[in-house]
């Protein structure tokens, strides 16, 4: 009787364990600290007496750039159809959402201060507000953007390239919208303003008409050098200032029109490196000149198959990345190589200093920048 309740007591506590262990939302990383954003100038003084093309330049890009936001308390996009907005799953794994929904933990202004300089933007718009998103809802929009108004103040000969890869509305989706759509967007967007009284808009200096993404330089985008510079890629056509992503907005196979980003789709080490060699010995045949091309370098969590159990041993997004960013600078020789066919370099978690990945990731960007 004594051994047939240890062994019950043993198993209510591992059911006990595994229960909570869906429920618990906090990742085994670190924010960063004041002391450790080293990187709010990584193009001005490079860049003095060089004018390189855009699609040249490296640069340290954040996937799902604006999902430092997302706790317990978050609540599913109600806009998208996805094991995320499951009832049943939210009440039973939420812990494990919130892990497998936030990428990044930094603000947008620790993101900027630590060298990013592209931004994978996820907006919805729920009722009357716009809201970051990676499943689940970060923050108001405005709560981000306005780090990113007050950076460009402030820092001259810096630009961002900000990347609206999903817009979702409850009416049309993420590929179908209207042309109204993004008007009302963009109009909020320029109610977000800094102490020059400056939206995100005010620093657009290029029109696609005039300015083709595979022309522009460096002097382009930042007034000749003389102010801080945005470009803004969307999925639409419909305005001179907003760079289309894909060819047909209506299809997102057609993925290159402005910019090369290619998801590997998978949370092995392993195979993700594999798949970025793969990647750059694709790109070194069939080189993409007259577009932006990234290297999406982050691991994919799985939550609709049998590959949650993967997914549930390794935690979270961000700690996963706190190891795969480690694995992919420690060959400096190689990481500099797949700069010269996909500059711009994306990762979660991009402000880890495990392995010193954030200074070291910097440190050779910058020296590869200086070759141009």
């Amino acid at each position: 009787m004594k051994k047939r309740k240890i062994v019950l007591f043993v198993l209510m506590f591992i059911i006990l364990f595994f229960v909570a262990t869906l429920y618990m939302p906090f990742s085994f990383v670190s924010k960063p600290k004041e002391k450790c954003l080293n990187y709010e100038y990584v193009f001005k003084d490079i860049f003095k007496d060089k004018d390189p093309f855009i699609k040249d330049i490296a640069m340290l890009g954040a996937h799902d750039a604006f999902s430092s936001g997302i706790n317990l308390k978050s609540v599913p996009n109600s806009n998208e159809s996805s094991i995320v907005t499951n009832k049943t799953v939210n009440a039973l794994m939420k812990g494990l959402m919130v892990r497998m929904s936030k990428a990044q933990n930094a603000t947008a202004k620790e993101l900027l201060y630590s060298g990013v300089r592209y931004l994978d933007v996820r907006l919805t718009k729920i009722e009357d507000d716009y809201y970051t998103y990676h499943g689940l809802l970060s923050n108001k929009l405005e709560y981000y953007l306005q780090d990113v108004v007050d950076y460009l103040c402030d820092h001259k000969g810096e630009f961002i390239i900000f990347d609206i890869q999903y817009f979702m509305t409850k009416e049309t989706g993420n590929y179908l919208l209207d042309k109204e759509d993004y008007e009302d967007l963009f109009n909020h967007m320029r109610t977000i303003k800094n102490k020059d009284n400056k939206s995100i808009f005010d620093y657009l200096y290029v029109n696609k008409e005039d300015n083709p993404i595979s022309s522009l330089k460096y002097s382009d985008v930042t007034n000749n050098k003389n102010d801080a510079g945005v470009i803004i890629l969307a999925k639409t056509f419909d305005f001179n200032y907003i760079y289309p992503r894909d060819k047909d907005a209506s299809y997102e196979k057609f993925y290159y029109y402005t910019i090369r980003s290619l998801w590997h789709e998978t949370n092995s080490i392993k195979e993700l490196l594999d798949g970025i060699n793969s990647e750059y010995n694709y790109l070194i045949d069939n080189p993409y000149e007259d577009v932006l091309v990234v290297n999406q370098a982050q691991r994919t969590a799985f939550l609709n198959n049998a590959k949650i159990i993967n997914s549930l041993f390794k935690w979270s997004l961000l700690d996963m990345a706190k190891n795969t960013n480690r694995e992919l600078i420690k060959n400096k020789d190689e990481f500099i190589r797949n700069l010269s066919v996909m500059p711009i370099f994306m990762v979660d978690y991009a402000t880890s200093n495990a392995g010193n990945f954030n200074k070291l990731v910097n440190e050779y960007i910058i020296e590869y920048n200086k070759s141009l």
